[in-house]
């Protein structure tokens, strides 16, 4: 697949890279570096950056769902050039840095690709001019006494002139049979092979006749010619051909199989030194402790051997100093590095009980948006693997910390908060005290502004399971009503407005709400756009949303002059099931009729959710989902 990679120090440049789903993020690093070499800037740190992310060199593209025609981001290593040579200057035995600020190692790894491509390339241009030296035998076979060896002597040449690949170091290979070039190589052994074993066969042949009989003498005489002497001298000069052939052949097969990044890729991945690096952090100045978080958050996202290693060392207590820093470095890359430790249950365990996650909430307050979001993703990974851990989030001010994240947050940062707020709230006593007070439900209310799809989703379904606990709580945010009506124009997914449905339906429920939600402007178009959904559940929501307010003899008169009349006749003459149909008819025919309708089936809020669906099997739906997403988006 391809690859497009932007960088703003080359405004004028898009780098384009080619790499396999299955192919490290260190392999597209790798080309990047080929192509900054002939730009003469291969002494250019950086890292790679995707939909916000900072890709790790240890892990694939399909890992961080890398597809086909991305556009990645390449990102410096630092806030200035001068910090990054601060950085580089101090690193690891094992990754130490010249003065150019590539890592030795890496540097070296790279000349040495570089000089194994301009070999290939000479021996591409070599090999055609061997090729029209065959050509000029298989005209001279023609002169020998086995003449009809120019027959699979000119295939060959043939097909070695069609099949051969046609290479540069710096446009790679080129034509339509580039592809086949291993498979070009082994048939140049094989054939060559071939052809060896029948030249040689001539070759000896026809010096032993010259050795004997009426050549013994060199003198053209009798059965002895001048013909059969050359023919002895060509095949023995064609046998020295093919023997380079076949020198040249297996050496390209080695060579064609080495490609760009082979080299490079286990430098840039490669476990350093962790009681060096330990020992840099716990003692080291300013510009050592950088480098040393750094290493650890590499390390950190190479293998989880290293994670307990980081761990035994001591790496937790280190880590967590190092997260409170003022340097916005050491900073960022210690919380990355938690944040990669975290993701093993008996690290957080740990980490939990030696009161780390107060330091995780108190770095939320960081100016710093890279920062936050590792710290808040850092959080989830918490919440979402341990039910017991989950009190220590909320514990002191831990859920002031997360309404301050979910309202100056970014995008990515605002999702990972949404989804740590419905982890928490699947716990009954959490849910309690959330519901106790009005500022995180004023946050997930903020949260519901953006256009994020999940995030969205996750807000809206942890006021569904807030409202479970508390309609009240839910009614007295008047901002989230004109959120919900609005839903409708900004987002056609049913399952999101299916949740705006059943929230829309606590405010129906009450006298006071019911009456703010048929005086909104928006609310008939709302209602409409929910009937003319084809989701049965979410017609049935609708239906009930416009007969709460018919319950009512004073907005009655409001909810026709609404026009809801019209929602229902669309759901009724287009309704998913018969139920539907029952419900939109009976709702009709209390427009008709002052009489209570007591044959509508009204159901309570707890039975109406567990009717439409399974409310267990929706909520283990979320976390999968959250499981399997939220981990490449968050970081």
């Amino acid at each position: 697949m391809i690859i497009y990679v932007q960088n703003k120090a080359f405004p004028h440049k898009t780098f384009v890279a080619s790499a396999k789903p299955s192919d490290k993020v260190a392999r597209v690093r790798a080309q990047l570096l080929h192509i900054l070499y002939e730009l003469g800037k291969d002494d250019h740190l950086f890292r790679l950056r995707y939909k916000g992310q900072m890709l790790r060199d240890a892990f694939t593209l399909q890992d961080y769902e890398i597809a086909d025609n991305a556009i990645l981001t390449m990102m410096p290593v630092g806030k200035s050039q001068e910090m990054l040579m601060e950085i580089c200057s101090v690193s690891s035995s094992q990754f130490s840095f010249d003065i150019h600020g590539q890592p030795a190692n890496v540097k070296n790894a790279l000349e040495a690709e570089i000089q194994t491509f301009d070999l290939r390339e000479k021996m591409v241009v070599n090999f055609k001019a061997l090729l029209n030296v065959h050509l000029l035998f298989v005209f001279l076979s023609m002169m020998t006494v086995h003449w009809y060896s120019v027959f699979w002597l000119f295939v060959c040449w043939l097909l070695g002139v069609w099949f051969v690949p046609t290479y540069s170091r710096i446009g790679g290979f080129v034509g339509n049979t580039s592809h086949l070039k291993i498979q070009f190589c082994i048939g140049v052994l094989v054939v060559s092979v071939a052809c060896l074993a029948a030249t040689l066969y001539f070759c000896i042949s026809g010096w032993i006749f010259v050795a004997s009989g009426d050549c013994s003498h060199w003198v053209e005489s009798g059965h002895c010619t001048h013909k059969k002497i050359y023919t002895a001298s060509f095949f023995t000069l064609h046998a020295l051909i093919l023997i380079l052939t076949i020198v040249m052949g297996a050496f390209m097969l080695k060579n064609f199989g080495v490609d760009v990044g082979d080299f490079i890729e286990r430098f840039l991945v490669q476990e350093r030194n962790i009681e060096q690096v330990m020992a840099m952090a716990r003692n080291g100045k300013v510009k050592e402790k950088r480098a040393a978080a750094y290493d650890l958050a590499a390390m950190a996202a190479s293998s989880e051997d290293n994670k307990f290693r980081i761990v035994a060392e001591g790496g937790l207590d280190v880590l967590t100093t190092m997260a409170l820093s003022r340097d916005e470095v050491i900073q960022e890359h210690a919380v990355e590095a938690l944040a990669e430790l975290l993701t093993i249950p008996s690290i957080q365990d740990t980490f939990v009980e030696s009161g780390g996650v107060r330091t995780l909430s108190a770095v939320l307050h960081s100016p710093v948006p890279r920062v936050m979001q590792e710290a808040a993703y850092a959080l989830y990974t918490i919440v979402a693997d341990s039910e017991e851990n989950k009190h220590a989030v909320v514990e002191d001010h831990g859920l002031d910390d997360l309404v301050h994240a979910a309202h100056e947050g970014t995008i990515l940062c605002q999702r990972t908060v949404a989804s740590i707020f419905l982890e928490l709230i699947f716990n009954a006593e959490i849910r309690a005290q959330i519901a106790s007070r009005n500022t995180p439900t004023q946050a997930l209310v903020q949260l519901c502004k953006t256009n994020d799809p999940d995030t969205l989703r996750f807000s809206l379904q942890s006021l569904e399971v807030l409202a479970i606990e508390s309609a009240d709580l839910i009614c007295a945010q008047e901002n989230l009503m004109e959120l919900l009506l609005d839903l409708p124009f900004r987002t056609m997914d049913e399952k999101l407005l299916l949740l705006a449905g059943k929230i829309l339906l606590y405010y129906a429920e009450n006298r006071e709400t019911c009456e703010q939600l048929l005086s909104h402007t928006q609310a008939r178009d709302t209602l409409d756009l929910f009937g003319k959904t084809r989701d049965a559940i979410l017609q049935k929501v609708t239906v009930k949303i416009i007969f709460c307010c018919l319950e009512y003899p004073d907005l009655k008169a409001k909810a026709k002059h609404a026009g809801m009349k019209d929602v229902l006749q669309y759901i009724r003459d287009h309704a998913a099931d018969k139920e539907t149909w029952d419900m939109a008819e009976q709702s009709l025919q209390l427009y008709s009729s002052p009489d209570d309708l007591s044959g509508l089936p009204t159901l309570s809020t707890l039975e109406k959710l567990s009717k439409m669906e399974s409310k267990q099997g929706k909520l283990s739906g979320s976390q999968s989902s959250l499981g399997s997403n939220t981990r490449k988006d968050a970081i």
